[in-house]
């Protein structure tokens, strides 16, 4: 399932100034932000296939649209600890990978709180890895995701 969201990635609704959206998922004990450019769908728990000899951020396979979709443990992802049992845990389904070869994916989070900008100023950088850095949004320090590095890792 390889194609290009609509607007492109990095396409955004807001001015530069007011910062990139995101939305913010709670990923364990991990409160994480998700490009909103790079956010496809929002659904249930998947049903998930389990794949034998799999790493463990990988859950399985699940079936979204009739196509297979990988779905990835996003607390494993960034190191999380467990938090306590998510009462509707949900799969976020977005773009990963860099641009011009974007694949969807399924993250398994607990929960969904809110869409936030985030003005890029405010990102401290973290690596190159999975989390593109860390930023304090309200009252909550929060993980930005890059997803292009998501694609890279999954």
């Amino acid at each position: 399932m390889t194609q290009a969201p609509p607007g492109g990635p990095g396409a955004s609704p807001e001015p530069a100034e007011a910062g990139e959206r995101f939305l913010l998922v709670q990923a364990g004990t991990d409160c994480c932000a998700l490009p909103l450019a790079r956010v496809r769908r929002i659904v249930r728990e998947l049903q998930i296939t389990p794949l034998a000899g799999a790493s463990a951020e990988l859950k399985g396979l699940a079936e979204f649209g009739g196509e297979p979709l990988p779905v990835l443990e996003l607390a494993r992802l960034v190191g999380a600890s467990p938090g306590p049992t998510p009462l509707y845990p949900v799969t976020v389904i977005g773009w990963a990978g860099p641009d011009g070869a974007l694949e969807l994916v399924g993250l398994s989070v607990d929960s969904v709180v809110e869409v936030v900008p985030v003005p890029a100023d405010t990102v401290v950088a973290g690596g190159e890895g999975v989390v593109r850095g860390e930023a304090a949004v309200g009252e909550r320090d929060v993980r930005v995701i890059s997803m292009a590095a998501l694609g890279r890792a999954g």
